[in-house]
């Protein structure tokens, strides 16, 4: 079946309290790291959320979001007025400030109610501004990805080949998104693994999930306090457990529903080759085609 809900992290943790009768809760904070790498061994697309942001380009180069996990697609939205680049330039490096300012008054014991306010208020603002740049699609140009061995974003000032004609490209560099051209904004879209108000793992909400997180984070368990095996189940029987419940989420989170199939009917029965869609964002990849 489909997944199409989350669950916290905690309600794994419940989970292992009220079936194991744990006695201790010293492996808590461990078990969140845990449930993450249980994720990212299940590995399914579906489980991960969708995610826009706006990089700033500066020296050819932008930092990648700390949440990323996997690239979608990167464009540039040439149609944007520059006064809005400016304005976000200016919040980005205020809510800087500000949540400086927090971190300090925090370590002094002191009162920061009235920055965190405006802290909130301006990161709203933020998130106008970046949505406005996916808004207008006929300005989204999206960004091939760099094939040359000379990549413009790794010239130097004597490089004999800086003048040569070429797109604008991009690549991925050591945790840097490069660009071909120098300073600009670019519009990312990727996808992250999502998390609740603390930042902790969100689960799908599916019995397989349930039980893979289960089993894997006993596994670990056992690794750190032997004793709790006294019940009878050890190391082996829980990773083979695991290993089992892996298969049978991935597989849970990978079966499409009825409108699912449809899409991937309409990319496939196509007689006409669809070899531009990434220009357009693969915005009606699934669209049907009609011969007249």
């Amino acid at each position: 079946m489909a997944i199409y809900k989350t669950i916290s992290s905690k309600v794994i943790i419940r989970k292992l309290f009220r079936d194991l009768r744990l006695q201790n809760d010293n492996w808590i904070d461990d078990a969140i790291e845990w449930i993450g790498e249980a994720l990212e061994h299940i590995g399914a697309s579906t489980q991960l959320v969708m995610k826009v942001c706006v990089l700033d380009i500066s020296d050819h180069r932008a930092l990648l979001p700390g949440d990323l996990y996997y690239i979608n697609q990167v464009a540039i939205n040439s149609g944007m007025p520059e006064n809005v680049g400016i304005e976000l330039d200016s919040l980005i490096e205020k809510t800087k400030l500000l949540t400086q300012s927090i971190k300090d008054a925090q370590e002094e014991g002191l009162d920061y109610g009235n920055t965190a306010t405006v802290l909130q208020e301006i990161n709203s603002r933020i998130v106008v501004l970046e949505n406005s740049y996916f808004q207008n699609e006929v300005s989204l140009q999206p960004l091939q990805y760099g094939a040359s061995n000379f990549h413009s974003s790794i010239h130097c000032e004597q490089c004999v080949n800086i003048n040569a004609k070429h797109e604008e490209t991009y690549i991925i560099d050591n945790g840097y998104l490069k660009t071909s051209f120098p300073t600009g904004k670019v519009c990312l879209s990727y996808k992250a693994f999502p998390v609740d108000g603390e930042h902790f793992p969100l689960v799908p909400a599916d019995i397989s999930y349930k039980e893979a997180m289960f089993w894997y984070v006993y596994k670990k368990i056992l690794l750190a306090y032997p004793k709790v095996s006294q019940n009878g189940v050890d190391y082996p029987f829980a990773e083979e457990q695991w290993k089992y419940y892996c298969t049978q989420a991935r597989n849970a989170a990978n079966y499409p529903d009825i409108d699912r199939y449809e899409s991937f009917m309409n990319q496939w029965v196509s007689l006409i080759p669809s070899i531009n869609k990434h220009d357009l964002g693969f915005e009606q990849l699934n669209t049907r085609e009609n011969l007249k």
